[in-house]
């Protein structure tokens, strides 16, 4: 598991203790439970990127979360892929910009 993921787990209900805000902690669970396939559901489709297992953890998350942006369709994203990019740079998805339609701010 990356760092991010880590701190959240050991500070349950506080991501503030991790730099992040409510959103941003839930999404980045959401996009981990989606990389392991521990979701449920009959629509739910697992995200396999063994292919990418040699890269770096952050670009990995950056990766799937540009796949989530494209497919969907998430609010105040331009661009998907000026997200990716930024995320890309900064090693941090930028969840101020491109994010889930159901998480409130």
């Amino acid at each position: 598991m990356d760092t991010e993921t880590d701190c959240i787990q050991r500070h349950p209900g506080v991501p503030e203790a991790c730099g992040l805000t409510t959103a941003e902690a839930a999404a980045i669970m959401a996009a981990g439970v989606g990389a392991t396939g521990t979701h449920t559901g009959s629509n739910a489709e697992e995200y396999d990127d063994a292919h990418n297992a040699n890269l770096p953890d952050w670009k990995r998350r950056c990766i799937q979360l540009y796949g989530d942006c494209q497919t969907q369709d998430w609010i105040g994203a331009k661009s998907c892929f000026a997200c990716f990019e930024r995320c890309q740079g900064q090693h941090i998805w930028p969840f101020n910009r491109c994010r889930p339609k159901d998480e409130q701010r």
